[in-house]
Order: C-alpha cells, then sequence, then structure tokens
C-alpha cells in the first residue's frame, strides 16, 4: 500500500544534484524550443485530420470503415493534445503568447479540451503531485478510489464500485476521454470571464465538427458519431498512457524537507520502452524526466533521461524506471490492494 515520501537528501543536496542536471542539459542544448518541428507536425496533423474527416463524412460509409476512420481520428485528436501539453509547458516558443496560440489551436479547436482551462488544473498537478489535497488529478468522486483515504471519504455507491474497481477499470476508460473533455469544457463555462478565450475557440471547435459537415450536406447522425465514437477509442488509450504516470507512487506530505528533486522524481514513473514507441507516448513515458524539467519539449526527453539516470545513480535516489508490462502490474496490483481495503471495510 501507498506510504507518503521520506525525504532521503538534504534539501540543498539535492537542489545541487538538480542544478548539476540542469546544467547538462543546458550545454546540450535540450532546454531550446521546439517551434519548427511543432509548426510542421501540426501542418501534417492538420492535412490528415481533414482527410480522416473528410472519409468518415461520406454518408455511403459503413460501420467498419466508419469504426476505422474514428481510430485514426483518435490517434490525431492525440497527437495534437501531446503538442498542446508541449505548449503549455512552454517547451514550444519562448514567449507566451505563442504557446497559448498553438495550445488553443492544437487543443481546443482540434480537440475541444479547453486549453486554458486544462492548464490551470495541470499546473496544480505539477505543483502538488500525489498530494491528495491539492492535486487534481488525484480527485476521482464516485467510480474509482486511487488511495485508501479516498476510499474512506466515499459513501455506499462509491465503497461499492471501488470493491469491484480491479475488473470495471479499463472498462470504464472508454469514458475517459470524453470525461476530460467534458469536465474541460464544464470548467471553462463555469468561469467565462477568466477562460472567454477558451469558450471563443470552442465555438469555432464545433463549427468545425458539427457545423460545417452539416453545412456539406452530412447526415446529423453521421455527423454525431464521427464526434463521438472516436473519444471512445481514444480513453483507453489516454488512460493506458496517463494512469501508468503516477497510481501507486508515493503519496507526498508537504514539508520543507521535501525538496523538488524527490518529490518529483520519486512519485512518478518512467516507461522503459524501445525509440520507436516515444510517438506512442508522446513523450509521456518519460515521467520523471518531464516533471523535472517540465519546459523541455517532449521530443528530447529521450536525451534528457541519460542525464536523470546518470546524476540519480550517484545519490541515494531511485530511479523508478519500468517496462510497459511492469508498470501495468504495479498500477493493477494497487487498484486490487485499494479494492481489499474496500472489502475489508464492509
Amino acid at each position: 500500500m501507498q506510504a507518503p515520501l521520506a525525504p532521503q537528501l538534504p534539501p540543498e543536496r539535492a537542489r545541487a544534484l538538480w542544478q548539476a542536471m540542469h546544467a547538462r542539459i543546458v550545454a546540450q542544448g535540450l532546454t531550446r524550443g521546439a517551434a519548427p518541428r511543432a509548426w510542421l507536425t501540426l501542418a501534417l496533423l492538420a492535412t490528415a485530420l481533414g482527410a480522416t474527416l473528410a472519409f468518415c463524412w461520406q454518408p455511403e460509409q459503413g460501420p467498419a470503415a466508419l469504426a476505422l476512420g474514428s481510430l485514426v481520428l483518435a490517434l490525431l485528436l492525440a497527437q495534437f493534445a501531446f503538442w498542446g501539453h508541449n505548449a503549455g509547458h512552454g517547451g514550444v516558443h519562448r514567449r507566451a503568447a505563442l504557446n497559448q496560440l498553438l495550445g488553443q489551436l492544437a487543443m481546443t479547436l482540434v480537440t475541444g479540451l479547453a486549453f486554458g482551462e486544462w492548464w490551470q488544473r495541470h499546473k496544480l498537478h505539477h505543483r502538488h503531485c500525489q498530494d491528495e489535497a491539492r492535486d487534481p488529478d488525484m480527485a476521482v468522486s464516485v467510480v474509482v478510489s486511487l488511495t485508501t483515504n479516498s476510499l474512506a471519504a466515499k459513501g455506499p455507491v462509491g465503497r461499492w464500485m471501488t470493491r469491484h474497481q480491479a475488473w470495471h477499470l479499463w472498462g470504464l476508460s472508454l469514458f475517459f476521454a470524453h470525461s476530460q473533455r467534458h469536465l474541460a469544457q464544464w470548467g471553462a463555462l463555469c468561469r467565462p470571464r477568466r477562460h472567454a478565450l477558451d469558450l471563443l475557440v470552442l465555438i469555432a471547435h464545433f463549427a468545425l465538427w458539427w457545423a460545417l459537415p452539416l453545412a456539406l450536406g452530412v447526415p446529423l447522425a453521421t455527423v454525431a458519431l464521427v464526434y463521438v465514437v472516436p473519444l471512445f477509442w481514444l480513453g483507453p488509450y489516454l488512460a493506458l498512457i496517463f494512469w501508468l504516470n503516477h497510481i501507486g507512487m508515493p503519496l507526498i506530505q508537504p514539508s520543507p524537507a521535501l525538496s523538488f528533486l524527490e518529490h518529483q522524481a520519486a512519485t512518478s514513473r518512467t516507461i522503459l520502452n524501445p525509440p520507436a514507441w516515444d510517438w506512442f507516448f508522446g513523450g509521456l513515458n518519460f515521467q520523471i524526466e518531464h516533471h523535472l524539467f517540465p519546459r523541455v519539449p517532449a521530443c528530447r526527453l529521450r536525451a534528457v533521461q541519460c542525464v536523470v539516470q546518470e546524476h540519480l545513480a550517484t545519490s541515494c535516489l531511485r530511479y523508478h524506471g519500468v517496462s510497459l508490462r511492469l508498470a501495468l502490474l504495479e498500477v493493477a496490483a494497487h487498484f486490487k490492494a485499494v479494492s481489499r481495503a474496500g472489502c475489508n471495510d464492509r
């Protein structure tokens, strides 16, 4: 079962270790922006998106063709979201306004995930990673319990769901992308003055996915299916990536003795995989590296990994890098452990 993280290094030594790593990655040019690559990739993705939408909107398409097209759309939406994530962290441009522009285009316009609203929550996740009280990614209301404390706070329905979460978890992942889109859109609607730009771009998003095909004569049922079905593919895909990052890793209790280095390194899990898989993960397989150096573009995190592993090996800090299979087993074991706690609590 999860235990709160106990600091291993004095804050001064941990800070010096992080600064040494940072100096090396700066010297290697790994912190520079990735603007040319980002805009070229987005242009290619936009071309592929247009072609796939044109294919899916054809009224004569059968269920099999629509399912295949929706799968391609899901993969494209994930790539747009990954670049929006890079922009949020400032990993594309060094000017905030240009990152805002790219994030709104890649994330809000294309995927419907309100970029500004999402970024406000994502910043809190990085700052308070694995802090149950302040990390928004740990706030799951009913369907799942990430910790025994979360379980204890649930009512009868939540406790019943927790007891069976090891079985229904991946089924519920079909709705994960839908929930993330609706959460961001609802958050923007609830704070319209703060997220006015999100709401304006969301109008363009709905025009792209609904008004345009309807104006072209695409049947309403086809338009609705093309908008909804890809997210059922996208949900398990994103769950596979996101749930492996932190679930089952140590919890933290804020303390002056807990350094930034230990906090981020010990609460994150890196997936060790061949370089060919990095595209599939959007660079988020390098979660330790990303949390230590969030402004580094995802396409350079593999190079950062070598620096981080080398420096952590000189300290008493563990580098938790595991294979995809082992990561899945660790997450499954954690969910089962919380489930057993729910059974014992009856």
